[in-house]
Order: structure tokens, then sequence, then C-alpha cells
């Protein structure tokens, strides 16, 4: 969390911030979305955000996230 530009965003427990996950994975798949699981691990965010100069917030983990995805479906 420390990492995190905009933590005052952030459910008060992991247990709430899990349930609200789990039901954003169910509605998005019930609308025909899919999902994958894409683990950030704070240390390695931190550094990406520091290199790109970008603050640690939901568009860079957005971004990071995508930029992860893309380098494990390349060949």
């Amino acid at each position: 969390l420390a990492v995190a530009a905009d933590r005052h965003n952030f459910a008060a427990t992991y247990d709430q911030w899990l349930m609200a996950a789990e039901n954003n994975e169910l509605v998005a798949r019930q609308a025909g979305l899919e999902i994958d699981r894409v683990m950030i691990e704070p240390e390695a965010f931190a550094r990406w955000c520091a290199e790109k100069g970008i603050a640690p917030d939901s568009a860079a983990r957005r971004n990071y996230v995508s930029e992860q995805r893309s380098s494990r479906e390349e060949p």
C-alpha cells in the first residue's frame, strides 16, 4: 500500500478488497469478458514507475499489468 499514490481509494481491509475484486470478476465474466489475473509485486511495480517517471496510481497499475500480460504472451 505504501507504494500506491492513490491508497486512499483502497478498501479498508484485504477481505473487503477480495470480496469486491471477486465480485468485479464475476460481473465481467457474466458480461462475456475474459479475466486474467496478474500479480503486482510492489518492489517491481515501484521500480517500473520510477523508471517511467510516473505516479504509482490506478492508471500506472493498469498500464503495468497490460505490459506484464503482453510480455507473458510473447513467443
